[in-house]
């Protein structure tokens, strides 16, 4: 698993680290090598930042590690399943995560706590985010309203434009010895 930051590659090692590469120097070994707990990394991306890069592992930890000298820059808690996958947003200070625990966790990046957390049906191994712009919750909420207006209007129109269909109620009544049926209507003789 890699990620790319201009000239630099990010790669992810089964025995819980992560090794820098630099395409531009002549040496093949890692220019940097960090190392985060003893349990193997199972998810790796990289903030819109550039400088640090997002790991979690098998035990449901997910640490910032920094990419210039290699240090754990902090942890993001709330995972109780092992990481699945990791997903940072393209402009915001966001990161997203889901586990086998079935939860969609968003952290924020800044001050690292725990923003959004929805439990998900189904299992989830990767994620995606919209590079746009995420809405904030007042902005959006008056757009949300009106829309939910318009929609409630349409059924509205759909449902008075219908015609009424009105039945008569029937009425079984069996004769004597023959078995046989009579309808009648309602109300009638």
């Amino acid at each position: 698993m890699s990620v790319s930051s201009g000239v630099r590659s990010a790669f992810l090692f089964f025995h819980s680290q992560v090794h820098v590469f630099d395409p531009s120097t002549p040496q093949r070994r890692p220019v940097l090598e960090a190392e985060f707990g003893e349990y193997p990394l199972t998810a790796l991306s990289l903030p819109a930042a550039g400088d640090t890069v997002v790991v979690g592992n098998t035990q449901g930890q997910i640490a910032l590690l920094d990419l210039r000298k290699g240090l754990v820059h902090g942890c993001l808690k709330g995972l109780s399943g092992g990481v699945r996958a990791l997903q940072c947003h393209a402009s915001q200070p966001l990161v997203a995560s889901c586990g086998l625990d079935r939860f969609l966790r968003i952290h924020s990046l800044k001050d690292r706590k725990l923003q959004h957390k929805v439990y998900l049906k189904s299992r989830l191994n990767c994620l995606l985010l919209a590079s746009r712009e995420l809405q904030g919750g007042g902005a959006g909420g008056s757009a949300e309203g009106g829309a939910e207006q318009e929609v409630k209007e349409e059924e509205d129109e759909v449902w008075n434009s219908m015609e009424q269909v009105e039945e008569e109620a029937m009425k079984r009544k069996a004769t004597g010895g023959g078995g046989e049926e009579v309808k009648r209507k309602k109300g009638g003789d």
